[in-house]
């Protein structure tokens, strides 16, 4: 009878050892944040709802964007990085507060990669430098004799101090031996807006971002950072291409949890992910927003981030800037 007993309990103890995690059956059961750390209206706003609307439908929860910019998107990532670990509180951005602003300053809230659980990366993009459409600037080469000719006039909106709209031309500058200005926004999307009201000259945006201000021929694109040509945009070229290969940079987008976040709970995020970007038509539309594919695990997303922070932090040091 002892020993019937004993098997019983090492039957059951081998089964539920086997069997799924609570996590892994039940989640999620109810709606899930995504936390936008910009603006509506520019492309990590715009990703973020392509991806929440089909996460809704293969979760079947409702997912949702929360936009909560600020400070070059810290106070986004922050307030994830300090919620509930349960897979309802997410980030979704770019590289801006990822591993551009770590590069630049240390008292941050958070720390990368400590503070945060990698989910997935979903695409890179280049930044296009958008001049005014009233400036009688049309290649890089004017752009360059302009600035020259125009020592510290030249304004340059951001989507925020210490994010890589404000450093990549502030280490433009550097390179370039030229004077210019920098003006902070909490997005890109009201950097450009600038730009086209004749409030900046110029900003370095993502396709997707400075776009419909292109088509509408207020803002007019001189380069783009891309280590290729993008495919928005075909017949811009590269700073590599112009003479400038220390001036090419790629950012991108992705998403992640709070640090501490259960295994099962990213692996189902970063499945869901991933499957919205192998979905036919996935190439296609991000092709149109001057978007590529990024599709790399939770640990290559890590390992990803940790190089590109290294590769900013270099850029920090040459400008020799920093923030308190």
């Amino acid at each position: 009878m002892l020993k019937t007993s004993i098997g019983m309990l090492l039957t059951l103890g081998a089964l539920l050892s086997s069997a799924p995690s609570f996590a892994e059956t039940a989640y999620p059961t109810q709606t899930i944040r995504i936390v936008v750390p910009f603006t509506p209206g520019g492309g990590t706003d715009l990703t973020a709802r392509i991806v929440a609307d089909q996460l809704s439908k293969s979760l079947g929860q409702s997912v949702v964007v929360e936009n909560r910019p600020g400070a070059a998107s810290q106070l986004g990532i922050s307030y994830v990085a300090k919620a509930r670990p349960d897979g309802y509180t997410l980030l979704w951005t770019s590289a801006d507060g990822i591993s551009v602003l770590p590069a630049v300053k240390v008292n941050l809230p958070y720390k990368i990669p400590d503070s945060l659980a990698f989910v997935t990366s979903f695409a890179s993009f280049p930044l296009i430098l958008g001049v005014s459409s009233k400036l009688p600037i049309n290649t890089m080469q004017e752009f360059i004799a302009y600035a020259k000719a125009h020592p510290g006039q030249l304004h340059y909106s951001s989507s925020g101090t210490g994010g890589g709209g404000h450093l990549q031309p502030a280490y433009m500058a550097k390179v370039l031996g030229l004077d210019m200005v920098h003006v902070p926004f909490e997005s890109a999307a009201p950097a450009v807006v600038a730009v086209a009201g004749g409030h900046a000259e110029f900003t370095n945006v993502a396709p997707s971002t400075v776009g419909p201000y292109l088509t509408a021929g207020t803002v007019r694109a001189i380069a783009t950072t891309g280590r290729n040509r993008t495919s928005m945009l075909p017949d811009l070229p590269t700073m590599t291409e112009l003479g400038y290969p220390q001036l090419t940079e790629d950012f991108f987008y992705g998403m992640y949890a709070p640090a501490g976040t259960p295994p099962d709970i990213i692996k189902k995020l970063q499945e869901a992910v991933q499957a919205v970007l192998r979905a036919p038509g996935t190439t296609e539309k991000l092709h149109s927003l001057g978007l590529e594919p990024l599709d790399l695990s939770s640990d290559e997303f890590k390992d990803f981030v940790i190089k590109d922070l290294n590769r900013w932090t270099e850029i920090a040091k040459a400008i020799d800037f920093h923030l308190d």
